[in-house]
């Protein structure tokens, strides 16, 4: 009230009987002073509103209240019952709110349904209620959220007033739907994280509610569960963006929002901007009166304080926690327990603690304090929920100090300098007595030092000597698991390598010799664990020992080993790109689904360079130096060996012998002909070509891998030739020649099958091609069948009966 006549006047105009008589004691007190009459009337006007105003927004301060404006102005809707706004037929109101009326709307078209209808109130037309009532619809219309209400149209009538259409809401304000239903604790809180979910969205849309409450909350039932909307954004507000075209100017005196929920910030009216945390702020009173039935601050203290103590409250006054407030509630406490279906000492000792603390962080006076925004306080309830640690802490004793020391500074300040002598005398006296004690404290480190370091240097030496007694166990259990291998004596040689790695785990040699003993059985899964254990242990891979390794991983699915071992071969190709590396070239082309690090072309440039320098050979390994037209069938069971590249050296390099330089033949004191330059490795020409049709395939030049493959497999005495099938297939199922890949891929289930027989009975005997080629060949097989059929490949009975064969064999 702006002075006590104003006061006094507007407390007796309310008693007068009829409206007749107030007006006559109006005349006879304020006479001709019109400004006394204008503000008295104001007040009165907002008297007579039907709803409490702590719960209605201040649209502007009581401060402008001598100033009456339109919105203040009773008036007469011009809308009723049947009457149609647009397609909308008005058939009750539901609503009033400070500038607008709410009516459920029949929708006649295009579809028919019941609507919510928004118009500002007539009489109320002025620039300032359009532009807030336009900034609302804007505000609205951007959310689009499953707990916010949603906007399906907008217009402007005849007599111009803007409107909207939006979801109808039929429920209840949240907290009456949860005392009604008697809602416990944590299905009050399962709902609030909905709330604090729409306001996010809001948020990051750049709209500021400023207006959350429980009647802007409602609460309705889909399919018997209750389901969150919020409503009513009148008093948004855009965070960095314009709502309207339409200018809203808030006066300098002006407060928005509801007292009861109004943050610090917005009952300052200064000149600090109001932000995302003020919804915070309304969201922790919201909370607090879920848990306790009552707001922060008592709603009838509120409602009899003047304007100026009401802010003053809202600013400086700090509130009981939501717990303290439960146990001064006295009889109503048992109202309120029964209401969240509990006991009374079971809600209070619920509350207190860390539902206090996330409340009172949403409360703080200081909004650098607040939760930084809804999500986060929602998160925080969510670790409440699930038995969590939730992030609002107790204020640091460093922060309670500083609030004590402002409110006690002179007799801190004393007591301090009185402090601050005692120490200084106490001080001096004990940095003499500690200088003598580090002394002494540094002989007894020094005497210690030596001590642990004469310990470690034995154990040190004597965890060497276990390692070196270990390591050579184990080379001893590895070279008895070769020779039980070679004498076929199968289980003994398990058992071997099995303790080989058990006596010295850490150690690659043994995995590798098991990973090799499994290849020779083709027991291929076993084999490739053993290799990717090796692989991970360090073991070098530049051996022969690593040939068909990649094929090997690829076949059993271990892509991480595949991409860790390939990545070296790359290192090897990129480092020298004019010598020859043909059996890298062909680890990097087994996969389908290379790393992305490979570049194809480059890949197949290299390959054709190496190409050009390559030339056929003059007779071939292990075979006498016999002309090649007079070489065995590829099926000769007696040329099995001569056909492996020679077995009875290292394995080959698929096919036709290993890369690099070869062993020496002292029967022709000369080196393989088929072998290039110590520098690199070189292949018979057959296998050179199948290598660069792989190169293309993958660089996607089909036409060229074709006509590679095609000039590999044209050599009948090449031993793997049937490799070059299932490449083939995919290169012309991708060029187009459906018919001739359908025919390739049958050769290459006819190959396959054919190796499968060989090995079903027997699978350590030797068969046409090496175990890498037959590990490569199913691999691709597998591809092209996906490729051409759409179906992975059924399984080889033969392949399965060997595996169980090799089984057996090392079953004791």
């Amino acid at each position: 009230m702006s002075s006590p006549n104003e006061r006094s006047i507007f407390l007796e105009a309310i008693d007068s009987p009829t409206p007749q008589q107030r007006n006559d004691y109006l005349d006879s007190v304020c006479g001709d002073n019109a400004a006394l009459r204008a503000s008295v009337e104001a007040l009165l006007a907002a008297h007579d509103r039907p709803s409490n105003p702590l719960d209605t927004p201040l649209g502007k301060g009581m401060c402008d209240l001598p100033t009456l404006t339109a919105i203040d102005q009773p008036s007469k809707s011009t809308e009723h019952v049947g009457m149609k706004i647009g397609s909308y037929r008005l058939m009750e109101q539901i609503g009033e709110g400070g500038f607008g009326l709410v009516f459920v709307a029949q929708q006649e078209r295009p579809v028919k349904r019941l609507v919510a209808l928004k118009i500002v109130k007539p009489g109320t037309g002025t620039k300032e209620v359009i532009a807030r009532f336009e900034a609302e619809r804007q505000a609205v219309a951007m959310m689009d959220h499953p707990n916010i209400a949603q906007v399906f149209d907008a217009g402007v009538t005849e007599d111009a007033r803007p409107y909207f259409v939006m979801e109808l809401v039929r429920g209840v304000p949240i907290t009456e739907f949860c005392d009604n239903h008697q809602l416990n604790i944590v299905e009050r809180l399962s709902l609030f994280t909905d709330v604090c979910s729409a306001v996010q969205h809001a948020h990051q849309k750049g709209v500021i509610h400023r207006d959350i409450k429980p009647s802007n909350v409602m609460v309705t039932l889909h399919d018997d569960k209750p389901v969150v909307k919020v409503i009513d954004f009148g008093v948004a507000k855009a965070i960095g963006q314009t709502l309207t075209d339409k200018t809203i100017y808030t006066r300098f005196f002006s407060m928005i929002g509801t007292p009861l929920y109004m943050s610090p910030e917005q009952a300052e009216m200064s000149g600090l901007d109001v932000d995302t945390r003020s919804d915070i702020y309304s969201l922790g009173v919201m909370l607090y009166e879920l848990l306790t039935s009552t707001t922060p601050f008592d709603r009838e203290r509120l409602d009899s304080a003047g304007y100026d103590e009401m802010r003053r409250i809202i600013r400086e006054e700090e509130p009981p926690k939501p717990s303290t407030r439960l146990t001064t509630m006295g009889d109503r406490l048992s109202t309120v327990s029964v209401s969240r279906h509990t006991e009374p000492t079971r809600l209070t000792s619920t509350v207190k603690g860390d539902l206090d603390w996330i409340v009172m962080k949403s409360l703080e006076k200081d909004r650098r304090r607040r939760y930084e925004s809804a999500a986060a306080m929602a998160g925080d309830i969510r670790h409440y929920l699930n038995q969590e640690p939730i992030s609002a802490r107790p204020p640091s004793r460093s922060y309670r100090i500083r609030k004590f020391a402002r409110r006690n500074r002179v007799p801190l300040i004393t007591a301090s300098l009185v402090a601050v002598t005692m120490i200084i005398g106490m001080v001096t006296s004990l940095w003499q007595m500690s200088a003598a004690i580090d002394e002494r404290d540094k002989k007894d480190r020094a005497l210690q030092q030596a001590v642990q370091a004469k310990n470690e240097a034995t154990a040190a030496r004597r965890e060497i000597e276990q390692f070196a007694e270990r390591l050579t166990s184990a080379n001893l259990l590895v070279a008895s698991g070769q020779a039980h291998a070679d004498a076929e004596k199968w289980p003994e040689a398990r058992q071997d390598y099995a303790d080989a790695i058990e006596m010295q785990p850490s150690y690659y040699l043994p995995w590798i010799q098991r990973a090799q003993f499994f290849i020779r059985l083709k027991l291929w899964n076993e084999a490739a664990a053993d290799f990717k254990k090796g692989l991970d242990l360090g073991a070098p891979t530049d051996s022969p020992q690593w040939w068909g390794v990649p094929a090997l991983f690829q076949l059993t699915g271990k892509q991480q080993a595949y991409d860790k071992l390939i990545a070296t071969d790359l290192d090897r190709i990129q480092s020298d790109t004019e010598t020859p590396r043909w059996s890298a070239l062909r680890d990097l082309v087994i996969s389908s689904e290379p790393s992305s690090s490979i570049s194809f072309d480059q890949l197949a440039n290299h390959a054709e360079t190496w190409l050009a320098q390559a030339s056929t050979p003059p007779g071939r390994r292990g075979g006498g130096g016999r002309p090649p037209d007079r070489r065995s069938p590829r099926n000769s069971p007696a040329d099995d060996d001569d056909r492996m590249g020679g077995r009875r050296d290292a394995p080959d390099g698929r096919g036709f012998g290993p890369p690099g330089p070869p062993p020496f033949d002292s029967s022709r004191q000369t080196r393989d002909p088929f072998r290039g330059p110590p520098s690199g490795d070189f292949l018979p020409r057959e296998v050179c070509l199948y290598v660069t049709g792989l190169t293309h395939l993958r660089a996607n030049d089909f036409a060229s891998a074709v006509d590679r493959l095609r000039e590999a497999s044209e050599d009948p005495n090449w031993p793997g030739g049937d490799i070059v099938h299932a490449p083939l297939a995919i290169a012309l199922h991708q060029s187009g020649q459906a018919d001739e890949a359908l025919q390739a891929l049958s050769k290459a289930d006819d190959a396959l099958s054919h190796w499968g027989q060989q090995l079903r009975d027997q699978p350590t005997r030797s068969i046409d091609i090496p175990w890498f080629d037959l590990v490569e060949a199913i691999v691709l097989h597998r591809e092209a069948t996906v490729l051409l059929t759409g179906n992975a490949p059924a399984e080889n009975f033969e392949l399965d009966q060997m595996r169980q064969t090799s089984l057996d064999l090392i079953t004791p």
